[in-house]
């Protein structure tokens, strides 16, 4: 079986899954890893929140830098999906654009350029795709649980 294909199996049939809208703004971040942690909690799955809450918080800054399509200070939002199968975290972040992320290489000195290089330096996988009715596009990242699945 494709990996994209399973992973995205846990967004699709998911045990447990829960979804924000965010405005595309500068609180989006917080308010994106907020919302993980808490579901995380929730779960019983706090073993993978730092590693979720780094992607997740890589996720929503690209979104807010590079996924908009409309101009500034008009209202643009994405929408975080957090999806629990199996022993398996899936991230979903879905934006407007419909341009596929892609890794940078920045200079030792660089302030960006680097975040998703931290995803898939935290994920066990991490794909994008663009959304099928054509406005925008989702990228999902995948976390194993370390052991023993928790108690759901």
């Amino acid at each position: 079986m494709n990996i994209a294909l399973a992973m995205e199996a846990v967004i699709e049939h998911a045990e447990l899954q829960s979804r924000i809208s965010l405005s595309a703004d500068d609180l989006a971040p917080r308010r994106a890893r907020a919302f993980t942690r808490t579901k995380l909690t929730e779960w019983g799955l706090e073993a993978l929140a730092d590693r979720a809450l780094l992607i997740v918080s890589e996720l929503v800054t690209n979104a807010r830098r590079h996924g908009r399509t409309k101009p500034e200070g008009l209202l643009e939002e994405i929408t975080l999906t957090i999806s629990y199968q199996n022993a398996v975290v899936g991230i979903e972040l879905e934006d407007n654009s419909r341009q596929l992320p892609a890794p940078r290489k920045g200079s030792i000195g660089a302030l960006d350029g680097r975040g998703l290089c931290l995803v898939a330096a935290e994920a066990d996988a991490w794909t994008s795709c663009l959304k099928p009715d054509g406005t925008g596009k989702r990228v999902l990242a995948f976390l194993r649980w370390p052991s023993t699945p928790p108690a759901v």
